[in-house]
């Protein structure tokens, strides 16, 4: 249960971009929030200026949420951010860290900052990744109603669903409201050559078969999620991963990808390391990537 939300900012208006979601989750969870402002030791002078900019953030959000009844928390520290950040998430039962990349691509796509992408390297906490042109498009309260899970048969891949369940709103089912559970099938598969393993395409009666065993499986998830209420999707899909991910993003107009960093590994299973990675620095909307145990 996500209880304490953090969230990183530094003073620009591009980290700021996911104080929205913040509010909502605050919202929607009854999760105490807090501002965390990291900023280098060479500006210890000015710490005062650092602490005002973070406790009128803090006030403003505090105000929003005044009926909610949380608290809403103003800190500021000097230091590297990204260990700070995963220091304090550790330290303080933070149940999730809600963060801005700071970059954006010319193709509309965003690119995840030094310090973001540390971040998420370095905690075991959940982290939202919010870019900066989401901040005011959408009433708030549609914010993360159309989400979309991969996953790839993996238990570590389905630890996400809790935090799916966790993030959605309590009367969530109504309206345009869904979840889309994908599974990818790539398009070939390691078969042992004469010297090395080669690439080859399935054949289509291996490629039926595959297919028709992840809509089971994909439907066995969704029927658990449908019997506590949840309006959910099935999609199995043929070739890239991280691809297949972002253009069913696209198609089902998700405003929330959720996905485990790392699912399966080795020759002919995905890899999801390496496809969060992808999506992670290709996807245009917000995103929640939640590390596995084992990781």
């Amino acid at each position: 249960m996500i209880t304490r939300i953090l969230a990183p900012v530094d003073g620009c208006e591009q980290s700021e971009a996911v104080l929205p979601y913040v509010e909502e989750l605050s919202d929607r969870l009854s999760a105490h929030v807090t501002l965390l402002h990291v900023f280098p030791t060479t500006l210890h002078e000015q710490r005062e200026a650092h602490m005002r900019y973070v406790e009128t953030l803090a006030a403003q959000l505090r105000e929003r949420l005044r009926h909610s009844g949380v608290d809403v928390v103003a800190v500021a520290m000097e230091g590297t951010p990204n260990q700070e950040i995963a220091d304090y998430a550790a330290r303080d039962e933070i149940g999730l860290i809600a963060a801005a990349p700071h970059s954006q691509s010319s193709g509309g796509h965003w690119n995840v900052g030094r310090t973001t992408d540390k971040v998420i390297r370095q905690t075991t906490k959940p982290v939202l990744l919010v870019a900066a042109d989401h901040m005011s498009d959408v009433p708030r309260n549609s914010l993360m109603s159309r989400i979309l899970v991969p996953l790839d048969g993996s238990r570590a891949s389905r630890e996400v669903l809790p935090h799916v369940e966790a993030v959605l709103r309590r009367d969530w089912n109504e309206g345009d409201s869904m979840v889309c559970l994908l599974h990818v099938i790539p398009a070939e598969h390691y078969a042992a050559g004469p010297i090395i393993a080669k690439r080859v395409p399935y054949e289509k009666e291996e490629s039926d078969a595959l297919q028709a065993q992840a809509s089971r499986y994909l439907e066995e998830v969704a029927a658990k999620l449908r019997a506590r209420g949840r309006s959910v999707l099935t999609h199995v899909a043929v070739g890239d991963a991280a691809s297949m991910i972002l253009s069913t993003s696209a198609e089902i107009g998700a405003n929330l990808i959720a996905m485990t960093t790392h699912g399966y590994s080795g020759f002919s299973r995905l890899f999801l390391g390496s496809v969060a990675e992808r999506v992670l620095h290709h996807s245009s909307v917000p995103l929640l990537l939640v590390k596995p145990e084992r990781y």
